[in-house]
């Protein structure tokens, strides 16, 4: 598929908004592509027109637009527009790095696969964006700031959406991997990662993650959604207070074993389900474990 292509099948698939909504995000994808220069990177980026049309059409229901701004609100929107056009480029080789840890406030955030470690953003100034390679081998990516979210207006310069895009070598094995997430979305597009130890911690924000491959790992959510695909082994934690965690894991269940401490929410193992107030404790605690808090949200592992 070719830039022509994919902006004709995003276009059929944005029917439900405005012709004047329509031709904005047409407008600025179709000069996104431009400015890449690279059609398949993008695609691998944005993921197939049906995904990035859902995507603008749940983002523009949920927009809210505040027409009324102070004079200083509009300083600082000054100061935003030189930000938006900002692009940003970091590169590591795939042997220099043993761990990594991502810390993303509030982002956009894409991880695809590659032959090497890369960091491309756009919309961000280098003052709010630490990326960094350490003696131990230990590559950190740290964006510190909560980004703008409007997707585009008349202004050419507004329309530059804030993103931050993750290359990852294929069939990487980390020793760690850490991944915070605050606010926004970070999706990977079927990466091939392992990790002798890692942890997930979101706060508000929703993370999709496939084909990661952990000996353990502790996940905590707040109020966000996380969804993992891949397989988890050893004595793992899981905390969730009002969001969503659902673990799609390879293996067979008779291998596993769980703790769990219910407030009002509702857990699922397979087939069993449990919901409310309660505490349940494993007669025996496998090699491969779950000890699961779980406030009022939903934890959900289904191994297959």
């Amino acid at each position: 598929m070719n830039k022509e292509e994919y902006i004709n099948q995003l276009r059929n698939n944005l029917s439900s908004l405005t012709d004047e909504e329509k031709e904005s995000a047409i407008e600025y994808y179709s000069d996104y592509f431009d400015e890449a220069n690279d059609d398949q990177k993008v695609i691998a980026e944005l993921g197939s027109p049906e995904e990035l049309a859902k995507s603008i059409i749940e983002k523009l229901a949920n927009a809210l637009v505040d027409t009324k701004k102070s004079d200083s609100e509009e300083k600082d929107d000054k100061s935003d527009v030189k930000q938006e056009i900002d692009a940003l480029y970091y590169e590591f080789s795939k042997n220099s790095v043993k761990n990594l840890f991502m810390n993303f406030s509030a982002a956009d955030v894409v991880m695809i696969s590659g032959n090497k470690f890369s960091v491309e953003t756009r919309g961000i100034t280098e003052e709010f964006m630490n990326c960094h390679l350490s003696d131990d081998g230990t590559l950190t990516i740290n964006n510190s700031k909560r980004l703008n979210f409007s997707f585009w207006s008349h202004d050419r310069n507004k329309r530059v959406v804030p993103r931050i895009l993750v290359t990852i070598p294929e069939n990487m094995k980390l020793e760690k991997l850490r991944l915070f997430l605050g606010a926004g979305n970070c999706r990977s597009k079927e990466i091939s990662l392992a990790c002798e130890n890692g942890t997930i911690d979101v706060g508000a924000g929703n993370l999709q993650i496939n084909s990661l491959d952990s000996e353990k790992i502790n996940v905590r959510c707040g109020m966000g959604n996380i969804s993992y695909q891949g397989s988890v082994k050893g004595h793992s934690n899981i905390d969730c207070g009002m969001g969503n965690v659902s673990l799609t894991l390879k293996g067979n269940p008779s291998d596993y074993s769980y703790d769990i401490k219910l407030g009002l929410g509702d857990f699922k193992f397979n087939n069993e389900k449990k919901s409310g107030v309660c505490k349940t404790f494993a007669n025996e605690v496998k090699e491969n474990h779950f000890s699961v808090n779980c406030g009022m949200g939903s934890v959900s592992i289904k191994i297959q």
